[in-house]
């Protein structure tokens, strides 16, 4: 089942903590992979070598994590922004083009999705729980709110004439979107 983030978090809340939320995110989520990629977006500098990484994880899960935790930090410590990095876990070799990682961060963090069964997706709850980030910071992909491109204004109206919408996540249509 596909995961989306809920956006009012990582987007709207300025003090959201991302650093903890992608490393918790994926630290538990590489429990259930064997396989990484890593590739810096936007390093600090374009001198810096290098921006890939690829392979395959540790099999302990205490070294596995470990090791997790220490791209998570590379990452941070080598792109501006932050967020623009790809990373990708995922239980099988990466190689497979056209298939979703388990933890699939391509490029910044609106698309960001997780691939997890609803048992795997309950465990990533708890574990956000656990280091105080909120158990709704993904939500199935089918619970987001789709509606036709708003306004009145002739671009609006063109959007909306080829089929232009405004998607929300559950939490920013609950806080801001309601009509």
């Amino acid at each position: 089942m596909l995961y989306l983030p809920e956006l009012y978090y990582l987007q709207d809340q300025a003090d959201f903590p991302i650093q903890k939320a992608v490393e918790v995110t994926a630290v538990a989520v590489s429990r259930w992979c064997g396989y990484y990629e890593v590739r810096l977006i936007a390093p600090i500098s374009k001198a810096m070598v290098p921006t890939q990484k690829s392979g395959a994880l540790p099999e302990a899960i205490s070294e596995r994590e470990t090791f997790v935790r220490g791209l998570v930090a590379w990452i941070f410590a080598h792109s501006n922004p932050p967020d623009l990095f790809s990373l990708w876990l995922s239980d099988r070799p990466l190689s497979e083009k056209g298939s979703v990682a388990k933890f699939d961060h391509h490029d910044d963090t609106c698309c960001w999705v997780l691939n997890l069964s609803e048992s795997e997706f309950e465990e990533l709850q708890d574990a956000w729980q656990a280091h105080g980030l909120p158990a709704d910071l993904f939500y199935p992909e089918e619970k987001q709110i789709c509606v036709p491109y708003p306004g009145k204004s002739w671009k609006a109206r063109l959007i909306r004439a080829f089929g232009g919408q405004r998607c929300y996540t559950p939490k920013q249509w609950e806080r801001e979107a309601r009509p």
